[in-house]
């Protein structure tokens, strides 16, 4: 490729010293002025200034909480880690010392991701810019920009504008260009003025980096020609800035594409964070991310868009008024944003109508029907206009996801809006209406609720934690009691077997009402499979150019994220007659809010609850206080080890619900591959042959079957993996409480201030809760 490679590391470098690209346009990317809400720089931000003073209130005892709480684990584990680092460990001795290291390490608020879904043109960074409170910043989109990599945009304490430009490697780039070179390469009955939007794209990635005619060359020759700008030798490209201005415009020459030839390095761009000032509209620790509607020819720019929509809390999908009825892009969205909250960490989602001052007054006032009373103006036009829309667009949305979604889904009885209908313009410039009915506040405020929420959760989790493993360590430390004996002669922990291996038997049942709909789904796709496959295979009519596009496919193992026929997906479009049979039934599997008795979570209350009971029911039975200490700490500990592998349930659903797609793909590959390998007269016509006897052959081979047998094996090794963590886990802790006459005696400080410093704090979150 050149001697200067592209590689992965992401150590910062100046721009300015090392790139010495220049600043071509002073207008910033947006090719306007960037204009920002004054800030002033010597005043410190007010970091709640957004909230409600009750919302205030609340975040100070929050951050007072969890300030006080960490102090007191710092001091502990000064003092245990002597103690705790002995060689030859006990096991009960390293599960504290983990336990107490993961909680030092522990950080103050997850991310909390809000995803912008949507095509170019959306009006998405308008709508961030105005939600930011910062109008013409962030240069991300617009007509002239072509990168489709993900932006991440986020807040925090720093007083500078910063934006970190992550590079494709040099292997990553070099497998993009053979594509985009054999995507190039012509057939021997392709039309000279053929269209198709993936040789465009092709043709304009190799001309900026390696100049005119580089579309003529081979990926050999490719290799050996230099690149028409210099490349950093590292992986990421650091930029800071004092204001928004200053970083628009260094940002510009990375994103921005206007004239053939010009120097840029958006085709090397895997994606973009940028870090905005403190904000005194929104809380630090909300990340958005600008998520390109259909994905990335790109490899590693694709993964990324599958993985941006998945760790999102929050998707919007984003519509300009004027598309938002019968684009087909729009269903597309809806799709994914339902496969997130299906398979991934989406907790909530809406449909985002931008554009919404865009109107007509007179030619708004022959199209209207059926309505009381004139209409005077444009703001009451605008806002009939907006409840006309959103009343369709919720009645449309809800009809899709009662086919999607259990019907008792948290989503159909949210208190906020499924659709909002927002003016970043009217925001800015007030003219027709109030910034009220801009609803861009509303947004704010959804924010706000969102951060608040979780921030309550987090720190109420985090004292809680932080007390049961100072109880448990000083329980360690402690003399043997008599209680000891009574729970040791009481045979709990043969009983707690017995409740892991009922456990296995009811996640079993979980489990199996999925795989007793395979045999129905397997067989609806195999009657289904040749329509789909013909469906895909015969788009091309009234597309000129679609054998390039198909091409494309095949390059990219059955995947091409495409402008014109949105996102082309062979693998999951053979997959989706199963994925509709079983769709309600793993949403209900491992939903975590309103779960039913079909739930995951479900069955691991119940556990606890059993656990709960028979350590009680000793307690009692022997006559112990209720509040006895070691059996709360035990009880205490148990909770603490579900929630921690609730979290490791989810960071495993999405790869369960992916594998049907993963293993059609892994047996289509071969057939992919040859296709792509086609050339000459007819190419196109043996492409699809070449792809339509491969499917008929994978399905003759069990294709479907083998699929339906990946997922199961999925669900299979997440049963055996939770039964292990609580096995080992729990086995720790009942020693660690109960068993002290078995241990080796080990020293451990005194912590007796830090665990009734720990207490204090824990029964005030408490009584305000």
């Amino acid at each position: 490729m050149t001697s200067k490679n592209v590689t992965t590391s992401t150590t910062e470098i100046n721009m300015d010293e090392e790139m010495q690209l220049p600043l071509e346009d002073p207008r910033g990317a947006e090719g306007e002025n960037s204009f920002e809400i004054p800030r002033k720089r010597k005043k410190k931000s007010n970091k709640y200034e957004a909230f409600s003073p009750e919302e205030k209130d609340w975040l100070k005892k929050y951050k007072t909480w969890e300030s006080q709480t960490r102090k007191n684990l710092k001091s502990t584990h000064s003092k245990l880690l002597g103690d705790l680092s002995q060689p030859d460990a006990q096991k009960e001795i390293q599960y504290l010392k983990n336990r107490l290291n993961a909680l030092q390490e522990k950080t103050s608020l997850d991310p909390i991701y809000i995803g912008f879904l949507g095509r170019t043109g959306a009006g998405k960074t308008s709508l961030l810019n105005a939600i930011l409170g910062k109008k013409l910043f962030l240069p991300v989109s617009g007509s002239s920009v072509c990168t489709s990599c993900v932006v991440q945009v986020n807040t925090s304490s720093a007083e500078q504008y910063e934006a970190t430009v992550h590079l494709l490697s040099d292997d990553e780039w070099k497998e993009e260009m053979k594509n985009l070179v054999a995507i190039l390469s012509k057939n021997g009955d392709d039309d000279d003025d053929d269209y198709s939007e993936c040789v465009n794209d092709a043709i304009e990635k190799l001309r900026v980096l390696y100049g005119m005619g580089a579309e003529e060359k081979t990926y050999e020759d490719l290799l050996k020609t230099k690149l028409q700008q210099s490349i950093p030798t590292k992986g990421a490209i650091a930029i800071k800035a004092q204001g928004a201005e200053e970083l628009s415009q260094k940002l510009d020459p990375y994103i921005r594409v206007r004239d053939e030839g010009t120097d840029r390095l958006w085709p090397l761009i895997k994606y973009v964070e940028v870090t905005v000032p403190g904000s005194d509209i929104l809380p630090e620790g909300i990340v958005f991310l600008d998520i390109p509607g259909t994905g990335d020819f790109n490899k590693r720019r694709d993964e990324m868009w599958k993985q941006s929509i998945n760790i999102c809390s929050v998707v919007w999908i984003i519509s300009d008024i004027e598309r938002v009825n019968g684009e087909k892009v729009q269903a597309r969205l809806l799709n994914d944003s339902i496969t997130a909250f299906r398979a991934g960490n989406c907790v909530d989602f809406a449909m985002v109508v931008t554009k919404s001052d865009n109107i007509k007054l007179e030619e708004y006032r022959r199209e209207r029907k059926n309505k009381n009373g004139p209409v005077e103006n444009e703001h009451d036009a605008i806002l009939e206009r907006n409840q006309d829309v959103r009343s369709k667009k919720e009645r449309s949305i809800k009809e899709k996801l009662q086919k999607k979604l259990p019907p008792d889904s948290e989503v159909f009885n949210k208190e906020d809006k499924l659709v909002y209908t927002v003016s970043a313009q009217e925001f800015w410039e007030p003219k027709h209406l109030k910034q009220g009915e801009t609803e861009i506040p509303e947004l704010r405020a959804y924010i706000r609720r969102l951060y608040l929420k979780e921030k309550q959760k987090l720190v109420k989790n985090y004292v809680t934690e932080v007390l049961s493993i100072h109880k448990l360590a000083k329980n360690y430390g402690s003399m043997p009691q008599l209680e000891d004996q009574m729970f040791q002669k009481s045979g709990v922990e043969e009983l707690m077997t017995k409740d892991i291996d009922s456990l296995e038997k009811n996640l079993e049942i979980c489990f199996d009402k999925i795989k007793q709909t395979f045999p129905r789904d397997v067989d609806h796709a195999r009657r289904n499979y040749k329509q789909i496959a013909l469906n895909l295979l015969t788009k091309a009519e009234g597309y000129r150019g679609y054998h390039r596009t198909l091409k494309a496919v095949c390059l990219k193992d059955g995947v091409y994220a495409s402008k014109s026929f949105a996102r082309i997906d062979f693998n999951e479009s053979l997959a989706k007659p199963i994925y509709d049979e079983i769709g309600v039934m793993f949403e209900n599997i491992f939903r975590s809010q309103n779960v039913t008795r079909s739930s995951l979570w479900s069955h691991l209350e119940m556990f606890k609850n059993c656990v709960m009971i028979k350590i009680r029911q000793i307690g009692k039975d022997n006559s112990l206080p209720n509040d006895n200490s070691q059996s709360e700490i035990f009880l205490q500990e148990t909770n603490v080890i579900l929630q921690k592998l609730e979290k490791e349930i989810l960071q495993r659903k999405s790869h369960i619900y992916q594998s049907l797609c993963a293993s059609i793909q892994s047996d289509l590959k071969p057939h992919y591959k040859m296709a792509s390998e086609v050339r000459g007269h007819g190419a196109c016509g043996w492409m699809k042959t070449i792809l339509m006897e491969g499917i008929e052959n994978e399905v003759k081979n069990k294709m479907f079957e083998k699929a339906k047998s990946n997922m199961e094996s999925q669900f299979q090794e997440l049963k055996r993996d939770i039964l292990l963590n609580l096995k080992e886990n729990i086995s720790i802790v009942f020693k660690s409480v109960f068993l002290q006459q078995e241990r080796v005696a080990v020293h451990i400080a005194d912590i007796e201030n830090e665990c009734r410093k720990i207490q204090e704090i824990y029964n005030e979150l408490q009584n305000n809760n």
